[in-house]
């Protein structure tokens, strides 16, 4: 089932197997999901396009920007997008502040969850982790 008239959600993520369940996992719950493995591929990819619905991002992005930096460009061409930081190393936060349109999942964690993360920034914005 596809959700009509719906945003793109912006997964990026480094580690190819868990970018490919977290892509499968949103598009059978209808989302249409737009993929990366880093935050330069998810710029291009974004280049020219409108606002995603939402991103979920791994905070260790490998080379190249870390899933910190990309959320502050994120917000600084889309101000309202809503961020969940999905990853392993929720210490690299470093005591970041979240702001209502922030939040994170720390790996492991169920689909199940995902979903429920993704549907609940669609209704309203988010604060804090889980």
């Amino acid at each position: 089932m596809r959700i009509d008239n719906m945003l793109p959600v912006l997964v990026v993520e480094d580690d190819a197997v868990i970018r490919d369940l977290f892509v499968e996992c949103l598009q059978e719950h209808g989302y249409e999901v737009v993929g990366a493995a880093t935050a330069e591929e998810a710029m291009q990819r974004l280049a020219g396009a409108a606002a995603p619905l939402l991103a979920v991002t791994d905070i260790d992005l490998g080379a190249g920007r870390s899933g910190i930096e990309f959320a502050d460009w994120l917000h600084g061409k889309w101000p309202e997008l809503n961020v969940i930081f999905a990853s392993g190393r929720l210490d690299r936060l470093n005591g970041r502040a979240f702001d209502p349109r922030e939040t994170c999942l720390g790996k492991p964690f169920s689909l199940a969850k995902l979903i429920e993360r993704v549907r609940n920034a669609q209704a309203s914005p988010m604060a804090g982790s889980a």
